[in-house]
């Protein structure tokens, strides 16, 4: 939306003589914008969400009235509507582009029929693999048509599919989805379906894992799994800081990367988590650590070596020399770590005019005071020496900026 406002705003600048059409279309080029762009459309969304509705209605009502039908009438209802609907939008799509209204319905329509007709003849009790055939069958649309809205859809039912079958077996066609995801998203730009892309590839990646600790009882996801997405969290910062790679998502993930990183460091803010990690998380052998070693690596190659080499050597140091009784000093480390974080995002926010990082800051500072007041470190003078500690850290930090400022 503050994307849309610039655009509006630098466009009626040109309108009124402000500014020449060079100048117009140079500042609306770094917000990926021209002159001729046509103004956005509040139809698409409206017509999303109504295709959304009319399919949960869709299957509502067959399942409403299900019963009361005749195998074969419901056998030839089911197909009949899965045709029309997917015809309909086949044809509008090879005729105008379009019709990826009525593919969404004929998508709702295909994976009702797969659950409905697996249901009449009892075919196989494996469940997920009804899920499998519908993601598998609205694929190719998506592909095709390169519509987000399928693609979504696609990558919703895959994503279901993939917690459901990892009960049971390693979801291995998950890449398939996600490279279909990630294709779409890029030809269409879309921020949305790849942020969407990006975290069922880590949550497929943590499921992965989890198999590499399975037991005779099936996978497992012990404390190692917290070393492999602190991990994944450095790569997240490193592909956060080449927003080119991902188009239209790159400010949406250079502003949501921040806040992830704070709600994933704040459970290390306690003594008691740090105390259970160090723990059951102390070996070489644990496969959770080679696993984020690997992701660091990608990590520095993409664009973070200092931060991936330091991550890669904490990590070492805590599954190889941590004990539990250090539970209080790794605490003290993890607050003073998001303090300083805090205090980057908030100085990046000022001096880059991002308001969000600014916020993202300020906020991760309150929300620590705040843990901190209820939660006391080594009790009431071990909280009070923390506070005190964090508030010099403060105020050296903001007289160091102080002079910054006043330099000529």
């Amino acid at each position: 939306m503050r994307r849309y406002l610039i655009r509006r705003a630098i466009r009626g600048w040109y309108a009124d003589g402000d500014i020449d059409e060079a100048t117009a279309r140079r500042l609306l080029g770094r917000y990926g914008a021209g002159l001729d762009d046509p103004e956005p459309s509040a139809a698409g969304p409206i017509l999303a969400v109504a295709g959304l509705f009319l399919g949960l209605a869709l299957l509502l009502v067959v399942s409403a009235n299900w019963e009361q039908l005749p195998r074969a009438l419901r056998l030839a209802g089911l197909m009949a509507l899965t045709a029309v609907l997917n015809g309909v939008g086949v044809a509008r799509y090879l005729r105008r582009s379009a019709g990826a209204f009525w593919l969404l319905l004929g998508g709702f329509a295909y994976g009702a029929s797969v659950m409905l007709i697996g249901q009449m003849y009892h075919l196989g009790e494996h469940f997920p693999d009804g899920l499998l055939l519908w993601a598998l069958g609205v694929l190719p649309l998506a592909v095709l048509t390169r519509a987000r809205l399928l693609a979504l859809l696609t990558l919703a039912v895959a994503s279901v599919w993939m917690v459901l079958e990892n009960r049971y077996a390693m979801p291995w066609a998950m890449p398939l989805f996600l490279a279909a995801a990630a294709g779409v998203a890029r030809y269409r730009d879309s921020a949305v379906l790849t942020l969407a892309t990006l975290a069922a590839t880590a949550g497929w990646l943590n499921l992965m894992l989890t198999w590499a600790y399975a037991t005779d009882f099936g996978p497992d996801a012990p404390e190692g799994m917290i070393s492999f997405n602190l991990a994944l969290l450095v790569l997240a910062a490193a592909l956060s800081r080449r927003p080119r790679w991902f188009g239209a998502a790159g400010p949406a993930l250079a502003v949501g990367v921040p806040r992830l990183i704070l709600l994933a460091l704040l459970p290390f803010t306690f003594v008691d988590i740090w105390r259970d990690y160090l723990a059951l998380a102390w070996t070489w052998l644990d496969p959770g650590l080679w696993a984020a070693l690997a992701v660091l690596v990608v990590a520095a190659l993409a664009g973070q070596p200092l931060l991936a080499t330091v991550t890669a050597g904490l990590l070492a140091l805590v599954h190889t020399g941590g004990l539990p009784d250090q539970a209080l000093v790794w605490a003290v480390a993890g607050n003073l770590l998001v303090l300083g974080l805090a205090l980057r995002w908030l100085h990046r926010g000022l001096t880059e005019g991002r308001a969000g990082l600014f916020f993202t800051g300020l906020v991760a500072m309150l929300i620590l005071a705040l843990l901190r007041y209820l939660d006391l470190i080594g009790g009431y003078l071990g909280g009070a020496g923390l506070f005190a500690g964090m508030a010099v850290v403060l105020l050296l930090a903001a007289f160091y900026w102080r002079r910054r400022e006043v330099r000529p």
